[in-house]
């Protein structure tokens, strides 16, 4: 089959920008292949692993990251490519009203028509074992990685659902897990993805967790990777919209989407939590942090802890 191949060039100090207002419109499937990571790398050899990294691996640390996106060859996928550009003139019309006159510069980006055996599974090259947080390790399913008696290791093949843990926002989500789940609690998983948050939180001592996911492809990976960490006893996986439909008492509530949709979700995540609950949302911009948090706060929620992380934050709340 035949897909169009997007790549968007970007100076990386618009990079996370442009990924924001992409995820806000729907494009949450970005191959991101950016310089930093591999400097990163290089910078904590010990953490990732490596003693050794080629120059194909590393490649030219000074250039700008490539984002790549996939669409269908069809005219769905040209309305989408339209959507596309106009998410990187959105970002350039914002800068340029921050006093940022040389955003339009800062974009290069080109197309063209190929095979999906190309692209599907080229991003697995740059997934590798990595520690998240003090205990949690996520580990793809392809690599080998020996674990520490204290560590946690999150087993996962993530297909084309979101949630490789790699992320901020779900590495965020995997730390504000590990310092305020207690022994026993309940986790509900809203917009579960490849169901990552959801496993996490059973390794660290959750009793039971349902994960809900909008994408049916995402559904079947979820719960693919819950029999791969062998935790089906204590998670469940269920296709959904948000919470809707859904009669479930929690602990925790977790909810990484996108700032719109943490503010459509929240009024209605007090019905889902137990006295004194813990409500953690991210996917959220710095820059509609006080949006998410107001709209926190008017459905009656304390903000305990906002984590931040590059261009994203974790808001923690309770009620």
């Amino acid at each position: 089959m035949k897909y169009l191949e997007i790549k968007i060039e970007v100076d990386p100090k618009r990079l996370d920008l442009l990924v924001g207002n992409l995820n806000d419109e729907g494009f949450d499937q970005l191959i991101i292949n950016d310089p930093a990571d591999a400097q990163d790398i290089i910078d904590h050899k010990e953490l990732y692993k490596y003693d050794y990294l080629s120059d194909e691996v590393i490649g030219d640390l000074e250039r700008w990251p490539v984002i790549s996106i996939y669409l269908p060859d069809d005219e769905e996928g040209m309305y989408k490519m339209n959507d596309v550009q106009e998410c990187i003139w959105t970002t350039i019309r914002y800068l340029n009203d921050m006093g940022d006159h040389e955003a339009q510069y800062s974009f290069n980006v080109t197309q063209q028509l190929t095979d999906d055996q190309d692209w599907l599974y080229k991003w697995q090259e740059y997934f590798k074992p990595t520690k998240i947080s003090e205990k949690i390790v996520v580990k793809p399913t392809w690599e080998n990685y020996d674990a520490k008696a204290d560590e946690l290791v999150i087993e996962i093949d993530p297909g084309m659902a979101f949630g490789t843990g790699t992320h901020e926002t779900t590495s965020m989500c995997l730390r504000a897990l590990e310092k305020y789940l207690k022994p026993e609690n309940a986790v509900l998983d809203v917009g579960c993805g490849s169901g990552i948050l959801a496993i996490g939180a059973a390794l660290l001592g959750a009793k039971e967790a349902l994960g809900i996911e909008i994408d049916t492809d995402a559904v079947e990976i979820a719960k693919s990777n819950v029999e791969l960490n062998k935790l089906s006893d204590k998670i469940k996986i269920q296709y959904g919209d948000l919470t809707k439909g859904v009669d479930y008492k929690a602990d925790i509530v977790v909810a990484n989407l996108m700032a719109d949709l943490v503010v459509m979700l929240t009024p209605d995540v007090a019905k889902h939590l137990n006295t004194g609950g813990i409500y953690i949302s991210s996917g959220i911009l710095l820059e509609k942090e006080e949006l998410v948090s107001e709209a926190i706060k008017a459905a009656g929620f304390s903000i305990v802890e906002v984590l931040k992380d590059g261009e994203w934050c974790c808001i923690v709340a309770t009620i």
